[in-house]
Formats: C-alpha cells, sequence, structure tokens
C-alpha cells in the first residue's frame, strides 16, 4: 500500500514514508484475514454481474476487484458503507451490489488496509513510539481513507514543518520551467538546455542498461550515488539487472522477490487435469511442481516426456506410489464424485496438500462438475509485494505511482513510454463519471473517476520532476519486451511546452537505437567485446566410429535408417548427429494446432475410412466415416482441439480433411487402384544401409503395377518444384525398400514382392497427384515427373553416407539455406526450425 504523506522519525528528525509492516509493528496490528473477493464473486455471482461472469470469468472477476477496492479506500473508516441511498438507479443497483459482496467478505481488507484500520479505531497511547505528520506532505488527491489516516496520525502526535518548497533547478534552465507546473496554462519557453535531455532505445531492457551506465557516468564525475534517482513503472528486475551488472548500488528495491501461490497454481493445474481434453502443458507443469513428492530432476524428466507425447509416466515406475500418484493426476473426473474421490487421494500424497484441496471448491452431489464455475473458484493469489530496502548511499529507485521519498540532483526516467507520465485515467469498469459525481454528492463516498485519477497522476508526475535540481533524463523504448510497438509518454508534448526551438515533440528525442554504439552519450553500456572465436573446421572428425551404428536395438545390432532421417541428414549432417545421440532440441509450448499436428490427424483419418482390400465408399458413407475418424484422431494426436476454445480450428480442420477426402476418393476411382497396404511397415537396404518406414497406402493398379503413395498435408506447387529439381527423397526409398526387402514371419508384404513398382505422392490441400516410375493413362489425374525425381537428392545422399564412413560430420555454410531453397526447390526446415546448436555451428564463407 502506497502511504501518500510522509512521517518524521523522533529521534533523528529523518522524514520518510510509511510502510505497511512498518505501520503495523508500531500500532500492534493483528495479522489480517485473508482478502479474497473473487471467490466470493465465483461461488455466489450477483446479479449484476452474473452473465459478464460467465462470458469472461477473468476480466469480470478483475473489474469487480478493482472497483471494490476503490469503493473501501473511498470510505473514510474502512468499514461498510449503509446501502441504498441511490435509490432504483443503475448507479444504485451497482454500489448495492458492491456493498453486499463487502459485507460477504467480512472483516477482510485490501492488501495494506487493516493496519490502517486498525489504527484509525486505536485508542490513544497505544502505540509503540509517536508517528508525527509532516506538515503540507500529503498528496491532495489522496482516497479518503489516507486522508483519514494522516488525520488520526496528525490528532494525536502532530505534525512537523516541512523544508521550504521552492523550485529546485537553476532559475531559468528548462527544468526551472516544468518544475513551475507541466499542465499549467502558460510555461516560458526558450531554447533547450542540457538541463533535459530525450533518447530513444529499443526496449526497457536496453533503457536500464542506458540508466545505469548513466548513473555510472555521473558517479565516475564525482557525484554521490545517493544524489542520483531512477523513476520506473511496473517491474523493476530489468533495473535491478542493469544497475547489478554495472556494480551500480540502488536503493529502493524491494527486499525479497515476488513469490508464486504455488497452492493456487497447483489447485487450479489439478482441475484443469481432470477436464477433458486436458492440455499437456498442464500435465508437464504438474511434473515440474515444487509440490510434488519427486525431485527435481525426475520432474523435467517427467515433463520432457510428456511433452513429447509420452503421457505414462514410466520414469516413475522404480517408485511405486509415485507411479499411482501420477495415474491419480491424469485420471480425468466425469462426475463430482469421482472428482473429490481423485482430489482426496492426490492432496493426501503432495506437499501442502491440505491448502491445495482447501483451494479446490467441490459442491456436492453426484451429477456432472461445472467446470467453469470450479475454475472461476480457484483463487490465484497475486505475488506480496514487499516493503523497499533503502539506504542513504544507493541511487534511488522512485517508483511511478508515488511521489519521491527524497530529493536527488540527476534523475533518469526509465520507461517514458505512453501510458505513464502522467498515468493515462481508465474508465470505472462499473460506474459512469456521472454516476461517480452522483454518488459523492449523495452518500459522501468518494469515488474517483476519470477526471481525478488523471489529475492525481499529472501532481505525481510535476512532483517527481520538483525533487530534482540539476538534470532530468528521459529514455523512451521503442518497444516492449514482446516487441509490440510503443509510442513517447503522452507527458512529452506537456515538456515539449518549455522549449521553443523545436516544431514537435518527437523531434526533441535522439533515437540512439539508429546510432552506433561509439556515439552515444555514454560509453559504459557497452560491454567487452566477445573474444573472436576460432574458425569452425569443415567437418568434426570421428575415426574409427561407425556413424551409423550409434543407435542400437536390445540385441546390439544397429537400428536402421528411417527415410525422414536421410532426408535429414542430406540436409544437415550435424543436425542428424544430434538427434542420433539423442541431443536434439528439446524446447517445448503449449499444444498448437501446426503442420505437424495437422498432418498426424489427416494421415489418421485416411488410415481408418480408405481400408484395405474394400471398396472406394460412397460419398455420404465417406463423409460419415471421415468424421467419425476424425472425432478419433483427435483424441489419439490433439485432444485440445476439443475444448470450445478450438471450436473454429476444430470445424476447418474437419472440413480440409474432407474436402481431401473426398477428391482422393475421385483418384482412387480414376485410376481404378485397389488398395491393399495401408500405414504398413516396410524394411530393406538401398545405398548399402538398413532401412525401415510406414507407407502410407500402397495401390494396386489394372495392369498389375503398384503405386506407393505418400499423403502430405500440403499443396502441390512446392512439391512439383523439389522434383523437378531431382531433391526429393522419401518416396522413393520405400521404392528401393519393395525392391530389396528384409523379411519377417507375418510381415504382409509377400504379395508386392517382385512388381513394378511407382511412387505418388497426393497433396492433400489442393488434391494434387504427383507420380514417378510410373506412367499414367490417358485422362488420369496423376501427372508424371519423370524418373529422375530423385536423381540430385541421391547422389548427395551417397556422398553424405561415404562421409558418414570416414568418420566425418560435415558442417553446414552459410550458403546452404539459400542453395536448398533456391536450388533444390524446398525449405532445409534441419536449418531453419532445428536445434540452435546446428545453427551455432554453421560456417560463414563468402558469397561468389
Amino acid at each position: 500500500m502506497f502511504y501518500p504523506f510522509l512521517v518524521a522519525d523522533p529521534r533523528s528528525g529523518l522524514h520518510y514514508r510509511l510502510t505497511d509492516t512498518g505501520l503495523a509493528e508500531l500500532s500492534l496490528a493483528p495479522e489480517a484475514p485473508e482478502w479474497a473477493p473473487g471467490r466470493v464473486i465465483a461461488e455466489d455471482p450477483h446479479p449484476v454481474w452474473r452473465e459478464s461472469l460467465a462470458n469472461a470469468p477473468v476480466e469480470t472477476i478483475s473489474a469487480v476487484c478493482a472497483t471494490l477496492e476503490g469503493l473501501v479506500l473511498a470510505t473514510a473508516d474502512l468499514r461498510v458503507p449503509s446501502a441504498g441511498p441511490m435509490g432504483d438507479s443503475r448507479a444504485g443497483r451497482h454500489l448495492d451490489a458492491l456493498i453486499a459482496l463487502w459485507h460477504k467478505l467480512g472483516d477482510a481488507l485490501p492488501e495494506g488496509l487493516a493496519p490502517v484500520r486498525h489504527v484509525l479505531d486505536l485508542p490513544h497511547g497505544r502505540f509503540l513510539d509517536p508517528l508525527p505528520v509532516v506538515e503540507r506532505s500529503l498528496d491532495p488527491h489522496a482516497p479518503a481513507a489516507m486522508k483519514a489516516l494522516y488525520g488520526r496520525l496528525k490528532d494525536e502526535f502532530g505534525a512537523v514543518a516541512a523544508p521550504a518548497k521552492a523550485r529546485a533547478a537553476r532559475e531559468g534552465s528548462r527544468l526551472y520551467a516544468l518544475q513551475g507546473g507541466v499542465a499549467e496554462a502558460a510555461i516560458d519557453a526558450a531554447p533547450k538546455d542540457d538541463s533535459l535531455a530525450f533518447y530513444g532505445l529499443r526496449d526497457v531492457a536496453v533503457c536500464a542498461d542506458f540508466a545505469a551506465a548513466r548513473a555510472r557516468a555521473l558517479i565516475e564525475s564525482g557525484i554521490p550515488a545517493r544524489e542520483i534517482a531512477v523513476l520506473a513503472a511496473g517491474d523493476t528486475r530489468q533495473i535491478a539487472r542493469a544497475f547489478a551488472d554495472q556494480g551500480v548500488p540502488i536503493s529502493g528495491l524491494p527486499g525479497s522477490l515476488p513469490e508464486r501461490d504455488l497452492v493456487g497454481e497447483t489447485a487450479l493445474q489439478l482441475a484443469l487435469a481432470k477436464r477433458t481434453p486436458t492440455p499437456a502443458m498442464v500435465l508437464a507443469s504438474l511434473a515440474l511442481s515444487p509440490l510434488m513428492p519427486w525431485s527435481a530432476q525426475t520432474g523435467r524428466d517427467l515433463a520432457e516426456s510428456i511433452m513429447s507425447g509420452d503421457f505414462r509416466g514410466d520414469i516413475l515406475s522404480p517408485t511405486p506410489a509415485y507411479k499411482d500418484l501420477w495415474t491419480d493426476i491424469r485420471a480425468s473426473a466425469s462426475s463430482l464424485a469421482q472428482l473429490r474421490f481423485l482430489l482426496d487421494r492426490i492432496c493426501e500424497r503432495i506437499a501442502q496438500g491440505q491448502e491445495v484441496r482447501a483451494r479446490l471448491s467441490i459442491p456436492p452431489g453426484d451429477g456432472s462438475p461445472d467446470w467453469e464455475g470450479i475454475l472461476r473458484g480457484i483463487q490465484i493469489a497475486s505475488p506480496p509485494r514487499a516493503d523497499a530496502d533503502r539506504n542513504l548511499e544507493g541511487v534511488s529507485l522512485w517508483a511511478s505511482h508515488e511521489t519521491p521519498w527524497r530529493q536527488c540532483r540527476h534523475l533518469i526516467i526509465s520507461d517514458f513510454n505512453d501510458g505513464q507520465y502522467p498515468t493515462r485515467p481508465r474508465a470505472n469498469p462499473l460506474f459512469l463519471d456521472s454516476e461517480i459525481t452522483a454518488i459523492r454528492t449523495t452518500t459522501g463516498l468518494q469515488l474517483r473517476g476519470r477526471a481525478e485519477r488523471l489529475a492525481e497522476s499529472l501532481y505525481l508526475f510535476e512532483q517527481q520532476l520538483q525533487a530534482v535540481a540539476e538534470s532530468v533524463t528521459f529514455l523512451i523504448p521503442w518497444r516492449d519486451l514482446s516487441g509490440a510497438r510503443q509510442q513517447p509518454s503522452a507527458g512529452l508534448s506537456l515538456v515539449a511546452r518549455a522549449m521553443s526551438d523545436i516544431e514537435e515533440a518527437h523531434d526533441l528525442v535522439l533515437d540512439l537505437s539508429r546510432l552506433p554504439p561509439g556515439n552515444w552519450p555514454v560509453a559504459h553500456h557497452r560491454l567487452p567485446p566477445l573474444p573472436e572465436p576460432d574458425d569452425l573446421p569443415e567437418a568434426l572428425s570421428f575415426p574409427g566410429l561407425d556413424l551409423l551404428a550409434l543407435r542400437r536395438k536390445d540385441d546390439g545390432t544397429s537400428k536402421p535408417q528411417s527415410p525422414s532421417r536421410l532426408e535429414t541428414l542430406l540436409v544437415s549432417p550435424l543436425a542428424w548427429l544430434l538427434d542420433e545421440v539423442g541431443a536434439g532440441d528439446m524446447s517445448w509450448s503449449a499444444e498448437d494446432l501446426d503442420v505437424l499436428a495437422k498432418g498426424n490427424i489427416a494421415h489418421d483419418v485416411f488410415e481408418h475410412v480408405f481400408l484395405k482390400d474394400q471398396p472406394v465408399p460412397e460419398p455420404a458413407e465417406l463423409t460419415a466415416a471421415v468424421t467419425e475418424a476424425y472425432d478419433r484422431a483427435l483424441t489419439r494426436h490433439a485432444g485440445f482441439l476439443r475444448s470450445a476454445s478450438w471450436e473454429m480450428e476444430r470445424s476447418g480442420l474437419e472440413r480440409e480433411i474432407l474436402q481431401a477426402a473426398l477428391r482422393w476418393r475421385e483418384h482412387l476411382l480414376a485410376l481404378g487402384a485397389k488398395i491393399i497396404g495401408n500405414e504398413i511397415w516396410l524394411a530393406g537396404e538401398a545405398h548399402g544401409i538398413n532401412l525401415h518406414g510406414k507407407a502410407d497406402a500402397i495401390l494396386e493398379l489394372p495392369d498389375g503395377a503398384l503405386l506407393v503413395v505418400d499423403h502430405k498435408k500440403s499443396g502441390t506447387s512446392a512439391r512439383r518444384r523439389r522434383m523437378e529439381a531431382g531433391w526429393d527423397l522419401q518416396a522413393g526409398l520405400y521404392r528401393d525398400m519393395l525392391a530389396r526387402p528384409f523379411r519377417r514371419d507375418g510381415d504382409g508384404v509377400e504379395p508386392l514382392i517382385g512388381r513394378k513398382v511407382g511412387i505418388a505422392y497426393h497433396l492433400m490441400n489442393d488434391g494434387g497427384l504427383l507420380t514417378s516410375g510410373l506412367v499414367p493413362a490417358e485422362g488420369s489425374p496423376a501427372r508424371d515427373m519423370g524418373d529422375t525425381v530423385n536423381d540430385a537428392a541421391v547422389a548427395m545422399l551417397a556422398e553424405r553416407l561415404a562421409q558418414l564412413g570416414a568418420g566425418r560430420v560435415v558442417l553446414n555454410t552459410s550458403a546452404d539455406e539459400v542453395f536448398f531453397k533456391k536450388e533444390a526447390g524446398f525449405t532445409p526446415y534441419a536449418l531453419t526450425d532445428g536445434s540452435t546448436l546446428v545453427t551455432a555451428f554453421i560456417r560463414q564463407i563468402e558469397e561468389a
């Protein structure tokens, strides 16, 4: 809680600002009850916001909580006001709803206000130490509760005189002109001087680096650190990092970092894990939770396996109790009784389980769970704000929403961007400004509207500028940390009125992001140059090591290569090697409907609607079969698509797959083909190595020839360019496996041996059918691409295999990506989207 006035230490005479803990300790305030209005709002929604809560629960709870806190601060005694004086009006109904909500919360108050109410009710003579206030230090825009606290302390302990207030800056300077009031109707304008500086930088992180460098330069010029201040809005972790990197002490950072509400997070994740479909990231987060009984490393390994698609938790098998717990965590709940049973069992076996269970409000009965109601009722507490640690000798850190806690000679504003300085006033979510005025007139409650908030913000900005004696440096970050563009603060236009030698406010800003670092006004922001890296070799050498036998079966024999692995080898031998030794990219993120997911679902549907040795289905029969198979495919490959938020994507993908299936049906009829193999495993030898892979479909044509089909969830043009360039590889390898097969009992490939074999790509997005090794009949939907579709790819594959045989892994060069895209006609994903290790080992070469 920000206390908008100063108090004086009776011993040292030091003027300082109160803190929650300081006020509570001096007044012996009891421990405050929990303030959790969100839970009450969700459990018993008032008619005023019931519909909003159903449509936007998070936003509605946030808006109501914020308005309720404003109502609490608007009362002079922090007690629930009487309801009804506004009559039957919109404002009256909303005000009565807020008052009713406050009644339900009992004695609880927002964070920091319980000690204030305790002091307001405390008889004189009960404080441990006197606490006189500083005369004229109260913010005139302070809420009623803070004004009441100021008055209470003044009544008992009196007030000490404040230092005579005058403009701190040199008379005639532009800073001096602004200290007369940035919002004054008239400001004396003159040419810009060195009391003000404006710099544009890339983002808030770079601004923090520059602020620390500027502070260090000032200190090295002889300015004591205590006479420098940094002003920041929001999260100050970038400031803390940058100043630590520069070795500059800073005073005013929180005494401890914010702590997550692990109990609330775990409760929410457990509830989400019981509702189907369960997002994989929810299970991964539970695996990583510090409340789980297994070790942190076990949790990381389990999370990695989950994000790779393995949810079984076999890594926990050595400890049966852990495996049983994981089984309960994974299990979904279809009834309230089952939900209560599972949650009770889980919470008995995790740390702080009773607290977690207390956050999960499950109604009695045995019906289906109201998931939205249950999830709304789970509250995750905001990280508590620790009191600032302040010392006399560090650079002062000021918060944008507070008046300065001490004077300075030089101020650096680290984030002078839109929405700050002054803070953009926001509309009250429950009351119009006219209604706030009516409430104030009728009830005396000092609710604040946009005009009051803007006046308060301008007052704060003026107070911040008036506390500076020599210079202010304004830093404008052009982008936020996610890369979104930002505009300078609206205060730039107010400040610009003091300068007579500019036409537009933006002309004040020197954009350092466009200047080389050597031309920046502060040099200390540059880190020492990194040592020149050693030149990369052309290849990594592993003499005497059989690189094609790195992966082995249980019997010790080498695992065969697959067409997709050989395609990776074609593009990047290093990426292939990393995959062989299990060192591929392990990053993971929330589930998404990407190309891989779409392809898996589409392949699954085609496998189950176009069946081996069955006639081609009629359109109506096919449509019904696609619907049924699509539903099962979602369960197997993308359960997250079942949630309501994915309805548009789910329906769109089903339409795409149905259209592709209907086009494929027409192709099968036009070819007169019979499906004799469907998702069939093939194994054989080609290019001197063992291969295995799964063919999507094998068709028998009327003349007895076979067509090995690879379904691709993509368009025709890119595959056609690749085949025309001779860089296609995968489908040809299936033909090679049929030519020199490895047989096993019951493999089902006997009918395929010794027959003429062609290959085909069926491009699902537009229905293209590209073949090789088989000239289609006239009028066929297939397009023959000739017999050289893989010549260039096979030649390079032979070269790669020879290099591996010599123990050499050739590194990519900076020209490879362009070559594969332009000459080979495909995107080399092993280079563009692969491991950062692959990128780090790309040799830079000069282009011819």
